[in-house]
């Protein structure tokens, strides 16, 4: 045997042995794993359904939020174009900076709101769950944004929070939205609540989805601790692409159909090594959450951090977190990635036709063996 034969040959034999590990892993009854014909029925357009989203357009800014601008608020911006009405949609450009305050998005007029760069646009805000209603009026400001000019829905959540005794975790968002067809792209939705504020853990989102149908958030980095992204409206839908999400518990969870695509679901671990991912509390029936590709990473540890607990909002544990084609860190738990909410709301995995809790195809160290 010559060289060249040798070297097939142990080309070949690699390549038996790669395909051998690939074929490795195994589905386990806490550990479900899609067959490769399931796998077919847990995609984008089953999820999204004739609804085909992709990458977001711009164009110059019908309206401009700057410092020096006509508009130094992205508040002053929304408000503006809802007014202006109309069925076009219309584009909100904000410039380089960082943006301190509450952003309410009304129903209305289609919109787009895009930042001119990823990391240097902020939208931020440090509302936390227990926060009083008078301390959360101080700290968003800019009262006048959400008085008579602005549209009922922006007052009624001002109000509302305001002048609550304890605000509560729907009071704490960064950015609130009730739109359909809403578009981010290209900015940071941050809530600042800090890592020991207060001396203890409490919810504090940056987004919260309240209804509406069809949103899309594109290169939109989104960073918080517990509660970071709240997908609110059964039945409603979200497409998050090429987007960055950082949190510790339950960070990104609700009852809408939400597929995420290509992004980076990133785990915090300064505040507790052991949290959870998704916390889905999709009805019994409806599609909630899939991950297409992309990457869950971590700041440190292994083998501690749960893919989610299903949160039995509608009064049983229902939820659904698929992850499909994506590369996991070594901080994903290796034999039971799925937790119980409690001893009595048990995970439920689903069955065929009908899977709850799954994975297909993942790879990395925290992928099933």
């Amino acid at each position: 045997m010559n060289i060249q034969q040798t070297l097939r040959q142990m080309t070949l034999l690699l390549a038996v042995l790669s395909a051998a590990g690939a074929q490795a892993a195994t589905s386990t009854a806490t550990r479900p794993l899609l067959s490769s014909s399931e796998a077919a029925s847990y995609t984008k357009s089953t999820f999204l359904g004739s609804w085909a989203p992709g990458s977001v357009g711009t164009t110059a800014g019908n309206y401009v939020v700057c410092s020096s601008c006509t508009y130094t608020t992205v508040q002053a911006a929304v408000n503006a174009a809802i007014k202006a009405g109309g069925s076009t949609r219309k584009y909100i450009q904000i410039k380089a900076g960082t943006y301190t305050g509450l952003v309410v998005v009304p129903s209305g007029v289609p919109l787009t709101i895009y930042g001119d760069s990823q990391t240097g646009v902020v939208l931020q805000l440090g509302a936390y769950y227990a926060q009083t209603g008078s301390a959360y009026k101080s700290m968003v400001g800019n009262s006048s944004n959400y008085g008579s000019a602005a549209a009922s829905a922006v007052q009624s959540y001002y109000n509302d929070c305001t002048t609550r005794s304890t605000i509560q975790t729907n009071c704490t968002a960064t950015v609130v939205t009730y739109a359909s067809s809403l578009q981010i792209k290209n900015l940071t939705i941050k809530n600042t609540y800090g890592e020991t504020a207060s001396g203890s853990q409490h919810q504090a989102v940056a987004l919260l989805k309240n209804g509406g149908d069809q949103l899309v958030l594109d290169t939109v980095r989104l960073i918080g601790n517990q509660d970071t992204l709240w997908l609110h409206g059964s039945g409603t839908r979200a497409y998050i692409r090429n987007s960055y999400i950082e949190g510790d518990v339950d960070f990104i969870f609700g009852d809408a159909t939400a597929v995420f695509e290509s992004c980076e679901i990133r785990y915090n671990n300064s505040r507790t090594s052991a949290g959870f991912i998704t916390a889905p509390s999709t009805e019994a029936g409806k599609k909630g959450f899939l991950f297409v590709g992309g990457s869950f990473t971590t700041t440190g540890g292994s083998n501690t951090v749960y893919l989610g607990r299903q949160w039995p909002q509608h009064g049983s544990t229902t939820g659904q977190t698929i992850i499909r084609d994506a590369t996991l860190g070594a901080h994903i738990r290796s034999t039971a990635p799925w937790a119980d909410w409690s001893s009595s709301q048990k995970a439920t995995y689903g069955s065929s036709g009908d899977r709850r809790l799954a994975e297909y195809n993942n790879s990395g160290t925290g992928a099933a063996k």
